[in-house]
């Protein structure tokens, strides 16, 4: 006789519950009710509304105890469930309770979904740090094979320092060795060890990354469903309570990886009559116990610590440093081989470190040779774009050697991987050179003098003056806005060099280099005041470190070869080139000594004085009175320059209200020179000489910051020294 099932399926998840929990542990062939259409009934109203707490208790007792569903069954059941509130802490005891070999227990397989479930909804436990209490538990189920996978998923989660013991490193390694081939899950666990101590020796155990496994979220879906279900239960909850206060956690906190790379600092064992780096209270305290402090547990934890910065660099101990760099060495290793396969999922973790890293060698001024290993290979694979700022700050702590392999080694790959057609890049890339060049030059004059290293500063010199000469070569339209102007990137790295040839006097080491003309005319002739100020104070310390150097009882003493004739003659050029731009009125001039002409060629000047020729001539015939007369040689200087007219005025003007010039007595509105001057001083306006105004016009510089020109032509003109 054919019984009607279909009548007895409940419609409701309560009714199917109590339906379920009746045939589940009935023989298939004595039961009349279809237990797998009661799972789908159970399954529809979850997805749709999520289980309510004391169902999905009732429910996780059929399925952590041995019953009589078909595995099917069971399978949809566990897919679907889907939590109308946080988990309790109970159940989830009930499922890691139910895990084990045992005929009282389920099947592996739904022992398997069953974990499968918790590393799911591990984001939305009522208390997460219950699992961890579960710990020793679940890590002696490691040698269930059918277990291994979701165990060691949930275990990579959960893992803290406290759970990392040298027995449990020992019996992954056994299982490691006995596993076969199908070992990758527990390397990746014994990995996760590693980052917490990392003075783990993996050796053969640790085998290629491609052996590890990366663990990734096992269902987005099912998660974000999940977490819709509980907002709409939340809402849903708010909305009944009317307009009482109530705070209820929203969301999930998603759980980062990042700050246990690099561990907190720690000292488990600390010998009677010492101290901790921990217990440090302030500077006193460390000078009173520098001998008597003990090492963290992890030397790699001293990188987020400026106590323990302090410390290893005063104590300078070997063993210290040898930890360290083995932990760099091999998260290194490890991390460039990801890159290599395009399987690095957590770049955050790199840029972690590499924070650090960058603060440790800022603080020490050397990079530590584990990572110059890993420049080495990363650039090479590197986008120029990720990292940027670390990998410059890095590099700028390479110690000073040999330029050529210094370039075929990390140079050449960083500049291939920067450089492309925009400006930025070569500012940001001149920006490197320039704190490089600051750091080489930091550290030759804090060591004996060594000649050889001073042909290498002077080559990576002259390689990154081509950098900034061609920098120049872009219009202004080619910046970008957010990052720094052509102009200032070229002055700021020539002050670096000013800086460094300041010493040259005095140490043989620095050998003067001149800057290309191209990028000094290119300046000089930059409508902006304070770009030729600060350019015409940096030919000033070059004119002094030239001029003591010539004169130097140290370089004498020390045979240091003088600089060639040409090569000071060029330098006088420059010099004599802006003091006739600026001062003499002879701009573009070739006639005085030394005088280069800003090297603009000869029929280039006559068409150029002919052309200004023309435009004064043109504006007497519309505008006799007001017009002023111009000419080539003068439309440089001062009171003419389109970067110094409108302070010329303000000069000017500044020095008429000192003498009290009456406003019914003229005034000045043309440029200054010097008929202007006396017509002025016989009309009955201001009486100043052309000599005084020039003075008064650099004096008045100085005082609004720019002092540039006046140091350059009071170093330079024999007038002004007398002044």
């Amino acid at each position: 006789m054919d019984i009607d099932t279909s009548s007895n399926q409940p419609s409701g998840l309560l009714d199917a519950i109590e339906h379920l929990e009746a045939v589940a542990f009935v023989p298939p062939k004595q039961r009349y009710t279809d237990a797998s259409l009661l799972a789908k009934t159970i399954a529809s109203n979850a997805y749709e509304s999520g289980i309510p707490q004391p169902v999905l208790a009732r429910l996780l007792k059929i399925l952590t105890t041995k019953n009589n569903l078909d595995q099917g069954t069971v399978t949809t059941l566990i897919k679907n469930l889907y939590p109308e509130e946080r988990i309790a802490s109970k159940n989830v005891t009930q499922v890691v309770c139910c895990l084990g070999p045992s005929k009282n227990k389920p099947s592996p397989a739904t022992q398997a979904l069953l974990l499968r479930w918790l590393i799911l909804a591990y984001d939305i436990l009522e208390d997460r740090t219950h699992l961890a209490k579960l710990y020793a538990v679940l890590f002696n189920y490691l040698d269930m094979i059918s277990l291994r996978k979701p165990l060691c998923h949930l275990l990579s989660l959960i893992t803290r320092r406290k759970h990392v013991k040298p027995f449990r490193i020992q019996a992954l390694m056994e299982l490691i060795q006995t596993a076969g081939g199908e070992d990758r899950e527990l390397i990746s666990l014994l990995k996760i060890f590693k980052n917490y101590y990392p003075d783990i020796i993996l050796g053969e155990f640790g085998g290629s990354r491609r052996n590890a496994l990366f663990f990734k979220h096992l269902d987005p879906e099912w998660s974000s469903h999940a977490k819709m279900l509980q907002d709409q239960n939340m809402e849903r909850a708010q909305a009944g309570q009317g307009s009482s206060f109530q705070v209820v956690p929203r969301g999930t906190v998603k759980r980062s990886r990042i700050e246990v790379v690099i561990p907190t600092l720690q000292t488990s064992r600390v010998s009677h009559k010492h101290t901790s780096l921990e217990e440090l209270r302030d500077v006193g305290h460390f000078v009173d116990k520098l001998d008597k402090i003990e090492l963290p547990n992890q030397i790699i934890s001293t990188l987020g610590d400026a106590m323990a910065q302090k410390y290893l660099h005063l104590v300078q101990s070997e063993l210290a440093h040898h930890r360290l760099n083995e932990w760099l060495r091999s998260f290194l290793e490890d991390k460039l081989e990801t890159l290599r396969e395009d399987e690095d999922d957590d770049p955050e973790t790199l840029s972690y470190v590499f924070n650090f890293v960058v603060g440790y060698a800022s603080y020490t001024k050397d990079l530590p040779s584990p990572m110059r290993s890993f420049l080495k290979s990363y650039l090479q694979i590197w986008n120029g774009k990720d990292n940027l700022d670390h990998v410059f700050r890095l590099l700028q702590y390479i110690p000073v050697e040999s330029f050529g392999s210094l370039r075929s080694e990390l140079l050449s790959p960083l500049e291939s991987a920067v450089l492309d057609e925009s400006l930025r890049s070569r500012t940001v890339l001149l920006g490197f050179y320039s704190a490089l060049i600051n750091q080489w030059g930091v550290k030759l004059r804090s060591q004996s003098d060594t000649r050889e290293e001073s042909v290498h500063l002077s080559q990576i010199i002259v390689h990154a003056e081509l950098l900034a000469s061609s920098i120049l070569e872009f219009s202004v339209e080619d910046e970008d806005r957010k990052s720094k102007p052509a102009t200032v990137s070229v002055l700021d790295f020539y002050r670096t060099l000013s800086e460094i040839f300041s010493h040259a006097p005095q140490d043989a080491r620095f050998r003067l280099t001149l800057p290309h003309a191209q990028t000094v005319y290119t300046l000089a002739f930059t409508p902006s005041v304070a770009v030729i100020s600060t350019l015409n104070s940096i030919l000033a310390i070059y004119k002094s470190a030239f001029e003591a150097s010539l004169n130097s009882q140290v370089l004498q003493a020390h045979n240091s070869p003088a600089y060639g004739t040409e090569l000071v003659s060029r330098f006088n050029g420059y010099v004599m080139d802006m003091c006739n731009v600026l001062w003499r009125n002879r701009a573009l001039n070739t006639e005085d000594p030394n005088a280069l002409g800003c090297l603009v060629p000869a029929p280039t000047t006559t068409a150029l004085t002919n052309y200004i020729k023309n435009l004064s001539e043109a504006a007497r015939h519309y505008d006799r009175e007001s017009a002023f007369h111009m000419n080539l040689t003068s439309i440089f200087s001062l009171s003419h320059h389109a970067a110094f007219c409108n302070l010329s005025a303000a000069c000017f003007a500044e020095l008429e209200e000192d003498q009290q010039v009456a406003d019914h007595r003229p005034k000045l509105r043309k440029p200054v020179i010097q008929k202007v001057l006396l017509a002025l001083e016989k009309d009955g306006g201001a009486k100043i000489t052309w000599q005084e105004y020039r003075v008064h016009m650099l004096n008045w510089l100085d005082a609004i910051g720019c002092r540039g020109t006046g140091i350059l032509m009071r170093s330079t003109m024999k007038a002004l020294r007398k002044d």
